[in-house]
């Protein structure tokens, strides 16, 4: 599974994206101010790519969320022809988040929250 994630990442790159556009998305572009964990949402950043499906490793606040699935939605690169992407579950990419010392911050699934707020 990993070497076609790395297939469709050197598809795409090869597919001709435009070298201008911004590609990849990152949690400090958004509100992550926190008061409790219920304001949080876990969210990808990183370098986009035209299979999608990337698992979360950051975090944002929820009042931040919408501004952050449209940049990913416009910076989500469109690559013709596409190339084979691996499917990748819920499962795979279960993860929350938690606000720290008010920030919101991406939690591994399981991840204690008591203490942290």
């Amino acid at each position: 599974m990993k070497h076609l994630m790395i297939i469709c990442v050197l598809v795409g790159a090869l597919a001709g994206c435009g070298s201008g556009e911004n590609h990849s998305i990152a949690t400090s572009e958004f509100q992550r101010s926190c008061t409790a964990d219920s304001d949080c949402v876990a969210v990808f950043e990183g370098t986009l790519g035209c299979c999608g499906g990337n698992c979360p490793n950051g975090a944002v606040n929820q009042v931040g969320y919408p501004d952050y699935e449209a940049a990913l939605a416009k910076r989500t690169p469109i690559c013709s022809p596409a190339p084979p992407c691996a499917a990748v579950t819920n499962i795979a990419c279960r993860a929350g988040a938690i606000c720290a010392s008010g920030t919101c911050v991406f939690a591994p699934l399981g991840a204690d929250a008591a203490g942290a707020n």
